[in-house]
């Protein structure tokens, strides 16, 4: 699903005014945590869509989650996206400004899935791997996906490398079935 644009606009506000205050380091962590819990929770995520639950309650509520755990400037920012009504763009805004740091510190995500985790090792060469096709840091997401049987799949950049065995087996199927081999009778 794509960002909408209002999200975008208030990352850049959240993250600029981060910048200038030098707090960006701070602010990540309190990103990371408002992602982890976002994701976490669907009645974190039910809260903040409700049309029903007032804003005033919303906002007691996630200072109540939230106030100890984060800066006060990520404090004061959900507390006014509450009193904008914007809190339901709140998973579309952490996105956002998390993909800012990152442009910021030229780091570059990528997914990998495999069929079973993966083992400090593989991670470790896979790291490396994909150091070698950028130019800065790496930040790794895995993803467990049984259905690919084995192998894994990449996705970096808009790229992608699906060295799955259940890629293989496609790619063998079509290979049997639309050759025009016809058996002797």
């Amino acid at each position: 699903m794509a960002t909408p644009r209002a999200a975008i606009r208030y990352a850049k506000s959240f993250f600029s005014l981060a910048e200038e205050k030098g707090i960006v380091d701070s602010i990540e962590k309190d990103i990371r945590l408002l992602n982890q819990a976002v994701q976490d929770s669907d009645d974190l995520e039910m809260l903040l869509k409700s049309p029903v639950i007032k804003a005033d309650a919303k906002e007691s509520i996630l200072t109540k989650i939230f106030g100890e755990k984060v800066e006060r400037l990520t404090m004061e920012f959900i507390k006014i996206l509450v009193r904008k009504g914007r809190e339901s763009i709140l998973p579309g805004i952490v996105d956002e400004a998390l993909n800012l740091i990152r442009l910021q510190r030229n780091v570059r995500v990528a997914e990998v899935r495999t069929a079973i985790p993966m083992d400090e090792a593989l991670r470790g060469r896979v790291s490396a791997a994909l150091k070698h096709l950028h130019d800065g840091e790496v930040e790794l997401q895995e993803s467990v996906v049984p259905e690919l049987l084995g192998g894994f799949q990449l996705h970096m950049d808009n790229r992608m490398i699906d060295a799955s065995i259940k890629r293989e087996l496609e790619l063998l199927r079509r290979q049997i079935t639309e050759h025009d081999y016809e058996p002797e009778f």
